[in-house]
């Protein structure tokens, strides 16, 4: 069906600069054309009847970290980031949820045992909308993130952390109500054999709205394996399991999602996988219509340089 069709890319570059032994500067700048399915983001529900094709935006972030210290003394790092989304098309119904966000955090890390440190952790973060909707509250807010964890390496390419704290979203508009409660965030990386990579990843945190609420309260925790059977073919199974609830939804929306994929992959080059994949969504939603199970069937092609 060619109203499914879409073309994604995306450039990035990236920079990591060690001044000194104490100082160590890195910075990224991304920016990238995507698409949200039919049926799913701005057009899920019944407006999904006049937006028959892919919502597309443009987003650009900007953004770098400046650490100081050493592993097995303490380390700070401070950081900023700017992103910018713009949709491009079905702007009446898209245009105001264009938005811009800026970011500010630090950790501090305090070694406790070999390659094993203990953190804390500060982020805020400004949401603007800049063309908000006239017939309803702006979602301008501000967030604050302050966590507490540990980070530990693996293998020196490898490193796990796992944080969990206080999270503040506070709306610009009084008619927006705000919200605080637990956050927590989970990167493990295991390797039991060389060839063998198992990711497990979760956390809980507030999410910009689509349609319904003041914002989205995900809850997410997924799991990956990969196996690299030779130099050159690899597979990937993964699965997901989460809840989104809609704060402040008129019908006090909760959505429970689930994934399964695979994928087998080939390395023909270093700067070019080709892979073939298989994977299964479901979405039980307690809102009208927007249950859902998918099918997909892919095959593609990772191009780097």
């Amino acid at each position: 069906n060619d109203r499914n069709d879409y073309f994604d890319n995306t450039f990035s570059g990236d920079a990591h600069v060690e001044v000194s032994d104490r100082w160590i500067a890195e910075g990224y700048t991304r920016w990238a054309s995507l698409h949200e399915d039919r049926g799913e983001g701005l057009s899920e529900g019944l407006i999904g009847q006049v937006i028959p094709e892919p919502v597309e935006y443009d987003q650009g972030d900007v953004g770098g970290s400046l650490q100081y210290g050493t592993p097995g003394v303490g380390r700070l790092v401070v950081r900023a980031g700017y992103m910018d989304r713009e949709y491009q098309n079905f702007q009446q119904f898209t245009r105001s949820r264009d938005r811009d966000e800026t970011t500010l955090g630090s950790t501090f890390f305090y070694p406790v045992a070999p390659n094993t440190d203990v953190l804390i952790d500060y982020e805020y973060v400004d949401i603007s909308y800049p063309t908000p909707f006239v017939d309803a509250p702006p979602l301008d807010s501000e967030e604050n993130y302050l966590s507490v964890g540990a980070q530990w390496e693996i293998t020196p390419n490898m490193t796990s952390t796992a944080k969990g704290g206080y999270v503040d979203k506070q709306f610009e508009s009084s008619q927006r109500k705000d919200w605080d409660g637990i956050g927590w965030t989970l990167d493990l990386l295991m390797q039991p054999r060389e060839q063998d990579t198992i990711l497990v990843r979760g956390s809980r945190a507030p999410e910009e709205t689509t349609l319904q609420g003041d914002f989205i309260k995900r809850e997410s925790l997924e799991a990956a394996w990969t196996h690299d059977w030779n130099d050159r073919i690899f597979t990937e199974l993964g699965t997901l399991i989460g809840r989104d609830t809609y704060e402040q939804s008129f019908d006090d929306r909760e959505d429970d999602v689930y994934n399964v994929s695979f994928r087998v992959g080939y390395a023909f080059r270093r700067w070019a996988n080709f892979y073939t994949g298989y994977s299964h969504d479901e979405k039980d939603s307690n809102a009208e219509d927007l249950s859902y199970t998918e099918n997909v069937f892919n095959i593609g092609v990772d191009l780097s340089l």
